[in-house]
């Protein structure tokens, strides 16, 4: 049985300086193969800043990779005190909707922001991220992610009546990750809530399925329609990387082989 190795707190990493890395950039671009005019790919190693993108800034519907600055935002609001863990919300009719998750018949239920944040990031939960968003507010979240360099990230104000997909770009995600490694997410322990949480057993673990056993990954993944995304922030001995896998066209299982094959390539590339 592999053991998984410690990892790395949240901000145990300083802002070191991203530069280009050829190899990083060849062994992705081999990865991809066929697959490469449908992907979005951003990786950066936090320790050194070797780093590659492809196709990093394309906007796509975020699918829930929108449930990670929803998360920021709530860590934030943490941070100053306007929201606490065991704060009880209660689950409204207007909240309801189908899709993934497992609190479909809870409403009416109060639950602590802390459980609601378990379900929306372990069981990528709709409607704990519905209870979530319409706590902090879609403008929240959009101003933070605006704060944090995020250009192409916006989620859709559902209160407001507005349609339309949440947004994002790999290059955004990847950035988030950044912060949330170094402790710039609400603040370090609010960050370290927020990797223990990404820490967590998830339905799809499709940037893990060729990494080792014992790599410690961070990570939420999200589907829809058209688009399967994987991101997350993977730490060994050797490297802590951030690495954003977003696809779009790609049947299913094409999908998760290729996000897999970029998970190993950068592993193989900064771990060994």
């Amino acid at each position: 049985m592999s053991r998984i190795l410690p990892r790395p707190s949240a901000g145990s990493f300083t802002l070191v300086q991203e530069r280009p890395d050829a190899r990083l950039a060849e062994a992705v671009r081999s990865a991809l193969g066929a697959d490469a005019a449908n992907a979005s790919v951003a990786i950066v190693d936090l320790r050194t800043g070797a780093a590659t993108e492809w196709n990093a800034n394309l906007s796509m519907p975020a699918a829930s990779l929108f449930k990670l600055p929803l998360l920021a935002a709530v860590l934030d609001r943490f941070r100053t005190g306007a929201l606490r863990p065991e704060q009880k919300l209660t689950i409204l009719q207007s909240q309801w909707t189908d899709g993934a998750g497992v609190l479909q018949a809870r409403v009416g239920d109060q639950l602590s922001v802390e459980e609601l944040l378990r379900f929306m990031i372990q069981d990528s939960d709709n409607i704990a991220a519905r209870v979530l968003l319409d706590e902090v507010g879609a403008d929240r979240v959009n101003a933070l992610a605006g704060s944090m360099g995020l250009t192409a990230t916006r989620l859709a104000d559902r209160e407001s009546g507005e349609g339309g997909d949440h947004l994002t770009s790999a290059r955004d995600v990847r950035t988030l990750l950044e912060r949330l490694a170094q402790g710039q997410v609400g603040d370090a322990a609010q960050s370290e809530r927020g990797l223990r949480l990404l820490e967590l057993p998830q339905a799809q673990q499709w940037l893990a399925t060729d990494l080792p056993g014992w790599a410690r990954v961070a990570h939420k993944w999200g589907a829809v329609s058209g688009y399967q995304h994987d991101a997350g922030v993977v730490s060994t001995p050797r490297s802590t990387f951030a690495v954003v896998v977003m696809t779009r066209g790609l049947p299913p299982g094409q999908a998760a082989s290729a996000i897999a094959r970029v998970g190993r390539a950068a592993f193989d590339t900064l771990a060994r």
